[in-house]
C-alpha cells in the first residue's frame, strides 16, 4: 500500500513543478528546493517499497522502518490536499468567485472560501514549515534504508478488466456431506431427553477459515430444514458481544423490526420475543460465536421458554469452551479437509479456462501448494484465484517457495491470504484495505464502497464516471481473488452487494492495526484514542444521551463512520468534533437524530470533504 501512496504523491507533486509560474509555486516561494528534494526522496523509495512491504513480516525491524515511511507518506498526501485547496481558493479570489451555502443531503463537495492578504501568507508559511519538516523525516528514513538491502522491482501493472464472472464458492459444495448430514440428523430427530425447559443446541467449532459458516449454511438453506421448522433465523453474533443486537436481528427474522425504535429496551425486545414464538417450532443459528459466558445468554434462554418442542438452535465457534458453558447437546470438532479436496478446491478455481495439457504440466506443482492449505478451504479457495492468472511453472513455483511460507505470524494461518494480496497492484491492494471500516458479517454495497474509495482520492480518473468504472474494475479484481464472497445479484446478473468471510476481515484488521480502527461507547465520556492515531473510524455510540463531546487523537483522520443508535446530537457537540477533523474525507452518520440546519453550519470548515451521508 505504501507504494500506492507514494505514486499518487508524486503524480501530484509532478503536476505542481512543471509549471513554475503557476498559482502552486506562489504557495512555497522560498523552499523550491526543498520541493525537489521532496520529489526526489520519494522516488528514491519508490521501486524498493514493494520489496519491503513484503519481507516485513519476516523482519520486524523492517515493518518498523516501513510504518514510519507510510506516516510520513500520509502526512505529504494531507500537505498536497490543503496546497490543492489553497490553489482552488487562490484562483476564486482572482476571479472573484463566492462560495456556496447549501448542501446536498448524500454528496457534499469541497467546501471552499476566498483568502484575504494575510490568509495567504499564513497558508504559505505553513504549507513551506510543513514540507520542510517532512524533508528532515524522510531524509533519515533513506538513509536508515540502506540497512535492510532491499531490492528494486517493477511496479504490478494493472490487470486487465476481468471477464463477467460467476462467483461460485467452490468450498461450499464439495468436502463436508458427511457432516452436514450427521447434525441434520439431529435437529430432525431429537431424542425425548433433550425436550427441556432450554432448546437444544448443537456446536460446530473450528479454528478460522476452516468451513463453519459454510457448513451452517448449506444446513440451514436445506429444504428438509425449510419444510420441518415453522421459522427459521440467522444472527451473527461475532465479538464483542451485543444482547440487544442479537435481540433485534431475531426479530427481524420474525419480520417484527418496524414498529420498533432504535432506543427500545432490551427488555421489551426481549418480551417482544418471546410473544411472537408462542407454538412456532423455531430453528435459530447463531454464526459466529466468542462468549463462553453462560450467564450472559440467561435472559434470552428465558425468553425462549415460550417456543415449541421441537425447536432447535445451531452454534458456530472457534472456542471449544462455548459448546461446553452454553450446555450444547452435541458438539461436532470441524477437522481440516484432506490434502485431496483441498487440491480439488484449488484446481476448480485455478483451472478454470484452461485446457488439458496445460493442466496436466501444473498438477504436481498444484498439489504440492495445495498441501500449504491445511486442510483450510478458504485457503484453497484463496490460493486457487491467486493460481488462476499465473500460466508459466515458473510462476507456480514462485508461489509455492515463496519467503511468506516461513512467517511464523498468526501460526502461518494468513500465508495464502498475503500471497493473493501481494498479487494485486498496490492501487488495488490499498482499496481492499479499505474494508476494514466495516464490521464482520456487514453487507458491503459494491456502489457504496466505489463511493467511499472515491471520496479517499483511491482512484485516480479525472471524472466521476471514469472513477466508477475504475472501481468497479478494482472490485471485480479483488471479488476474483476470493477476498468477497456472498454477493446478491440484480436481474441482469451484476452484483449489488457482498460479504467478506470472517477470516479475511480478521485479515484485513491485521493488515490495519491502528490506522482502522472501530470503537464502541456507552457512556458520555471524552474519547482518547492519541495512542492509536487512527486515520479511519468507525464509531458505535450506545446510551448517551448525546455524542461524545470530545474525541481526541483523531486530528489526522480522513473516514468518520458514526453509528448512533437513536440520541440528539448537538449544535455544541458538532463543533467540537469538527474542529478537529482537519483532514476528514468522507462523514457518515447512521440512525442519527440531527437538525440538519446546525450541521449544515458547522461542516464547512471541512474543505477536504467529498461525501457526508445522513441515514
Amino acid at each position: 500500500m505504501a507504494e500506492a501512496i507514494v505514486s499518487t504523491i508524486l503524480q501530484q507533486l509532478t503536476a505542481i513543478t512543471t509549471d513554475k509560474a503557476s498559482e502552486a509555486w506562489e504557495l512555497v516561494r522560498g523552499v523550491e528546493k526543498e520541493v525537489k528534494r521532496l520529489e526526489s526522496n520519494f522516488k528514491a523509495m519508490q521501486y524498493e517499497l514493494e520489496d519491503a512491504e513484503e519481507k516485513q513480516y519476516v523482519d520486524k525491524r523492517l515493518k518498523h522502518w516501513l510504518e514510519r515511511f507510510k506516516q510520513v507518506s500520509y502526512d505529504m498526501e494531507d500537505v498536497l490536499d490543503d496546497w490543492k485547496t489553497a490553489v482552488q481558493q487562490l484562483q476564486k479570489a482572482d476571479h472573484g468567485v463566492g462560495t456556496s451555502t447549501t448542501v446536498p443531503k448524500w454528496k457534499v463537495c469541497p467546501f471552499v472560501s476566498c483568502f484575504s492578504f494575510g490568509s495567504k501568507v499564513v497558508r504559505r508559511h505553513e504549507i513551506a514549515t510543513r514540507i520542510k519538516d517532512i524533508n528532515e523525516e524522510l531524509d533519515q528514513i533513506v538513509k536508515d534504508k540502506d540497512k535492510f538491502e532491499l531490492v528494486k522491482r517493477e511496479i504490478i501493472k494493472l490487470p486487465k478488466r476481468p471477464e463477467s464472472t460467476s462467483f461460485v464458492d467452490v468450498s461450499k459444495l464439495y468436502g463436508r456431506d458427511g457432516e452436514k448430514e450427521v447434525i441434520i440428523r439431529r435437529l430432525l430427530c431429537g431424542t425425548s431427553e433433550e425436550e427441556g425447559i432450554s432448546i437444544p443446541t448443537i456446536t460446530i467449532v473450528g479454528m478460522g477459515g476452516i468451513g463453519k459458516t459454510a457448513l451452517a449454511q448449506l444446513i440451514y438453506n436445506d429444504p428438509r430444514i425449510r419444510t420441518h421448522f415453522d421459522k427459521k433465523i440467522w444472527v451473527c453474533v461475532s465479538d464483542p458481544f451485543d444482547l440487544s443486537q442479537i435481540a433485534r436481528a431475531i426479530l427481524e427474522g420474525l419480520d417484527l423490526t418496524v414498529s420498533l425504535q432504535n432506543t427500545t429496551p432490551l427488555q421489551t425486545l426481549l418480551s417482544k420475543i418471546s410473544e411472537n414464538i408462542k407454538e412456532k417450532k423455531l430453528f435459530l443459528v447463531l454464526d459466529d460465536v466468542w462468549t463462553d459466558r453462560g450467564q450472559d445468554w440467561e435472559q434470552l434462554k428465558a425468553a425462549f421458554q415460550s417456543v415449541m418442542l421441537g425447536s432447535r438452535i445451531l452454534i458456530t465457534t472457534r472456542k471449544e469452551s462455548v459448546g461446553k458453558h452454553l450446555e450444547s447437546s452435541h458438539v461436532l470438532q470441524l477437522d481440516p479437509l484432506s490434502e485431496e479436496i483441498c487440491w480439488w478446491i484449488l484446481s476448480q478455481k485455478a483451472f478454470t479456462g484452461r485446457n488439458q495439457i496445460g493442466c496436466e504440466n501444473l498438477e504436481d506443482i498444484g498439489r504440492e501448494i495445495a498441501k500449504k492449505c491445511k486442510g483450510l478451504p478458504l485457503a484453497a479457495k484463496t490460493l486457487g484465484g491467486l493460481l488462476q492468472d499465473k500460466l508459466r511453472r515458473e510462476e507456480w513455483q514462485n508461489v509455492l517457495n515463496s519467503e511468506i511460507w516461513k512467517s511464523d505470524f498468526e501460526q502461518y494461518i494468513y500465508a495464502p491470504l498475503l500471497l493473493s494480496y501481494f498479487d494485486l497492484p498496490s492501487a488495488i491492494r490499498r482499496c481492499f484495505l479499505y474494508c476494514a471500516i466495516f464490521p464482520k458479517d456487514y453487507v458491503i454495497g459494491k456502489d457504496d464502497l466505489v463511493q467511499h474509495w472515491m471520496a479517499q482520492g483511491y482512484l485516480n480518473s479525472v471524472d466521476n464516471l471514469g472513477a466508477e468504472l475504475e472501481g468497479e474494475h478494482h472490485f471485480k479484481c479483488l471479488a476474483s481473488h476470493s477476498f468477497f464472497q456472498d454477493f446478491d445479484e440484480d436481474a441482469n446478473g451484476d452484483i449489488i452487494c457482498c460479504k467478506m468471510h470472517d477470516m479475511v476481515h480478521d485479515f484485513v484488521q491485521f493488515l490495519t492495526k491502528c490506522e482502522f480502527i472501530i470503537e464502541k461507547i456507552d457512556e458520555d465520556l471524552a474519547l482518547d484514542l492519541s495512542s492509536k492515531n487512527p486515520r479511519h473510524l468507525r464509531l458505535v455510540i450506545e446510551n448517551c444521551s448525546s455524542s461524545p463531546m470530545s474525541i481526541y487523537g483523531t486530528e489526522k483522520l480522513r473516514s468518520l463512520v458514526a453509528v448512533c443508535h437513536g440520541f440528539y446530537v448537538t449544535a455544541e457537540s458538532l463543533k467540537s468534533l469538527f474542529s478537529r477533523f482537519k483532514h476528514l474525507r468522507l462523514l457518515k452518520f447512521e440512525r442519527l437524530k440531527l437538525v440538519e440546519y446546525e450541521m449544515v453550519r458547522d461542516i464547512g470548515n471541512l474543505i477536504h470533504l467529498s461525501i457526508v451521508r445522513i441515514a
